[in-house]
């Protein structure tokens, strides 16, 4: 990564380290999802939506579980719980099946283990008659997932998607991300104690804080002055490819406060200058459970004589 200087921070992090981890990233995250984009996710979360999106929800904790309206499934022993946005069941020719929700279960193949109609009554007899079919050629069309989602200033995101595409009980075409892949570069690279449970949300913050320490090895902007902290919003340049900004894929917009003084107007130009020399595909998108794709980063950066220090949003509201 030419962003990154060849010193290190305590005896940690090192460019060879860092170079080894980014190419690791880069092949973890290999994956063309352009045809899933097309057919699902044809729209993005708007840079406008997504400020507004902090104005409004930046200090709310949201209670409505972000599985609620969709069909979820659990992995026995594995990586948490996905919400299935698209289920198979909807294509079923029966009525009566096709307007329940199901709670599934993953263990090589995918068995119901709840079966509930649209007012939430469980439906044991229909969940029976269905698994009792071994063949599970009623298990038929498509099947959407999104890993453990979060909300995030009013967005119930993951940046885990797969999809599968099953004909009469036999699986087609799979596609999609590594059930333990995490969101970005900076949560894979971080040097803190990993939770290899899967969850990819768990990594976030480290990785926040890895970007900090990275700008603060080159930057010695506010040593010794006063300490300044806002909010900014990380996020990748729409149609970046195509412009005169394709060198420069990752920008930011500063939130908060509205009207910074000059200290504070210098470091956001500071870490943006930074941010901008972040390389393509150090992010991977986050994909939002009413069929959009989101770019972007909330962080809240706090800058004093000890460094940088970036946290992200979705552990502050968590």
């Amino acid at each position: 990564m030419a962003l990154l200087p060849m010193s290190k921070v305590q005896g940690q992090i090192s460019f060879d380290y860092l170079g080894e981890k980014w190419n690791d990233y880069q092949m973890r995250s290999s994956c063309d999802l352009t045809s899933l984009h097309r057919n699902h996710f044809k729209d993005s979360v708007s840079v406008k939506e997504m400020k507004d999106a902090f104005l409004k929800n930046k200090d709310v904790r949201f209670d409505k579980s972000p599985y609620e309206g969709f069909d979820s499934v659990v992995y026995i022993g594995g990586y948490g719980k996905n919400v299935m946005l698209i289920s198979p069941l909807k294509n079923n020719s029966q009525k009566k099946v096709s307007e329940c929700r199901g709670v599934w279960s993953w263990v090589g193949r995918y068995k119901l283990l709840e079966l509930r109609d649209k007012n939430g009554v469980p439906q044991t007899k229909l969940l029976e008659k269905l698994n009792s079919d071994t063949s599970q050629k009623w298990l038929d069309g498509e099947v959407l997932k999104l890993g453990e989602p979060r909300w995030y200033m009013g967005f119930a995101v993951s940046p885990r998607i797969n999809w599968d595409l099953y004909n009469e009980g036999k699986l087609v075409v799979r596609l999609g991300y590594s059930p333990n892949s995490e969101p970005d570069f900076f949560s894979y690279a971080n040097l803190t104690k990993r939770v290899m449970d899967g969850d990819w949300y768990t990594s976030v913050d480290a990785g926040a804080k890895l970007l900090g320490v990275l700008h603060g090895m080159q930057s010695s902007a506010n040593l010794g002055k006063a300490e300044r902290t806002f909010s900014v919003l990380l996020y990748e340049r729409p149609m970046y490819k195509s412009s005169k900004n394709r060198n420069t894929p990752y920008t930011l917009e500063l939130l908060e406060p509205g009207n910074p003084d000059k200290e504070t107007a210098e470091l956001f130009q500071n870490l943006k200058s930074f941010v901008e020399r972040i390389p393509a595909k150090a992010f991977k998108p986050y994909y939002t459970t009413d069929f959009r794709i989101m770019t972007g980063r909330y962080y809240r950066v706090t800058v004093s004589k000890c460094g940088w220090l970036v946290e992200d949003y979705l552990s502050i509201n968590k």
